[in-house]
């Protein structure tokens, strides 16, 4: 590019020399006085950033030592712990084996109740046994409506669908019905056959 200075002479000598610029048209010369006054609020800086960074280690380090010494006086609490669990661990184990045992057991005085509270009107027991894993019971049912055989599958239906009584039994069937008479009455006998899981 080439500049025509169309000033008259004169007049030349009064106008500064131009002032570089940048893209964004900012100087890229700083004043001797900015540099001055930079400096110190570097060394500021510095100095804080500094005296952070030692507060904080400090203070790590004030946690850290009252961490080792919490640490130092729970050893003789875990000595006596670990002394302890060595010389009552079998005793945990027999308590396990108790647990496992009155997990496994069948609550019979609850299962009677229940057997008992579900019986509808014209059905009775006789007969119970548990021999084993088998379960046996026997019963009969009369009805003035001749519907001996559904009060049975009703009764047997309201036993399956208790979750509580069924829990232990792996199945509980009707293994047989037969009828008789006495007097003017039909009467079912029923029995019911069972196995524990």
């Amino acid at each position: 590019m080439i500049e025509i200075n169309l000033i008259p002479e004169e007049l030349r000598n009064r106008v500064g020399k131009p002032v570089k610029t940048v893209a964004n048209g900012s100087a890229t010369k700083l004043s001797p006085q900015l540099l001055i006054l930079c400096i110190p609020v570097i060394f500021v800086l510095l100095v804080i950033t500094h005296s952070y960074f030692i507060f904080l280690g400090l203070t790590r380090t004030a946690q850290l030592k009252t961490l080792k010494a919490k640490w130092e006086n729970s050893l003789l609490q875990r000595k006596s712990l670990e002394e302890f669990n060595a010389e009552y661990s079998f005793v945990s184990t027999d308590a396990r084996d108790t647990e496992k045992l009155l997990l496994e057991r069948v609550n019979w005085s609850e299962k009677l109740n229940k057997l008992s509270l579900s019986l509808p009107a014209g059905v009775w027991l006789e007969y119970i046994s548990v021999s084993g894993k088998e379960f046996y019971l026997r019963g009969k049912a009369v009805s003035l409506d001749k519907a001996e055989v559904s009060l049975i599958r009703n009764y047997v239906d309201g036993i399956k669908n208790q979750p509580q009584f069924m829990k232990n039994f792996s199945f509980l069937e009707i293994s047989s019905i037969k009828k008789s008479a006495i007097g003017a009455y039909e009467i079912a006998d029923f029995s019911l056959t069972g196995a524990y899981k």
